[in-house]
């Protein structure tokens, strides 16, 4: 059982906030690369997680799951 990413919690911080992908990533000091691999469930470090949670202000394990 692989326990996906919600895309949607992003998808719904930039629509909210209205502010593009790239801005995004500078508040959370990630790479756009990055972003893109944790939206399509590739490897990428745990660390980028933890940052994202940061900014959308959420637990990581709210990222994950079916709901």
């Amino acid at each position: 059982m692989i326990n996906e990413f919600k895309k949607e919690i992003i998808e719904n911080y930039l629509k909210a906030n209205k502010i593009s992908k790239t801005k995004f990533c500078k508040l959370c000091g990630i790479s756009c690369c990055t972003l893109e691999k944790i939206q399509n469930n590739k490897n990428y470090r745990i660390g980028a997680l933890f940052k994202i949670a940061k900014v959308v202000k959420i637990q990581v394990h709210q990222m994950f799951g079916k709901d």
